[in-house]
């Protein structure tokens, strides 16, 4: 893959898109099935030949576009959330990019969620989901630093969503670990977030 600022561009607008699911579904229970349906399937695409191909091409990240968009021009409330989130994912990234055993387990782990998904009809089967989620749980549950996610409290008890929450941020993970492979920093939000955001419309208006 290309390690270009277009390209970190996209790897950043799917950890947004995943931020901003997760923020959808703390504020009401719901959130946009395509999108978290792209985000999910972003954690089986191992082998793509590009960046917008782990995402099945540009469309599978415009929601975050549009929070990038969004954040560009200084940033609504639930942008933020957003992109607290996103940050949160980006951290978690940096950390497992440096435990090598960690990451052969994702992999194991995921590779065996892949043969049940196979023989799912639907990307978002709620026994998929149950996997995923379990994965994030067994091993991410032993980091440092966890991503607390704020939102309606009757919303947040219910086993369903949790699963739901946690496989989103395990896809939102996949994205945030791909923007570091393709030379992904913080310095780059800090330094070049301006140029990223006019990338990020111009992607957006196709």
């Amino acid at each position: 893959m290309k390690h270009d600022l277009a390209e970190q561009t996209l790897a950043f607008a799917g950890t947004l898109q995943a931020g901003e699911l997760v923020r959808q579904l703390g504020a009401s229970g719901q959130c946009s099935r395509q999108a978290a349906a792209r985000t999910v399937d972003s954690l089986f695409e191992v082998d793509a030949e590009s960046t917008a191909a782990v995402y099945g091409g540009v469309d599978g990240v415009r929601l975050g576009l549009t929070v990038a968009c969004e954040l560009g021009g200084g940033g609504s409330r639930d942008a933020l959330t957003s992109l607290g989130y996103a940050s949160g994912l980006l951290r978690l990234a940096r950390l497992i990019e440096r435990d090598r055993d960690r990451q052969r387990a994702l992999q194991r782990e995921l590779a065996l969620v892949a043969s049940a998904r196979e023989r799912a009809e639907d990307p978002l089967d709620p026994a998929i989901l149950a996997q995923l989620a379990d994965v994030y749980r067994t091993t991410l549950s032993t980091l440092p630093f966890r991503i607390q996610v704020i939102g309606r409290p009757e919303v947040l008890k219910q086993s369903d969503k949790v699963e739901w929450v946690r496989a989103l941020l395990l896809g939102g993970l996949r994205s945030a670990f791909l923007w570091r492979q393709i030379g992904g920093r913080p310095w780059r939000l800090l330094f070049q977030r301006r140029r990223m955001f006019r990338i990020a419309a111009e992607l957006a208006d196709g």
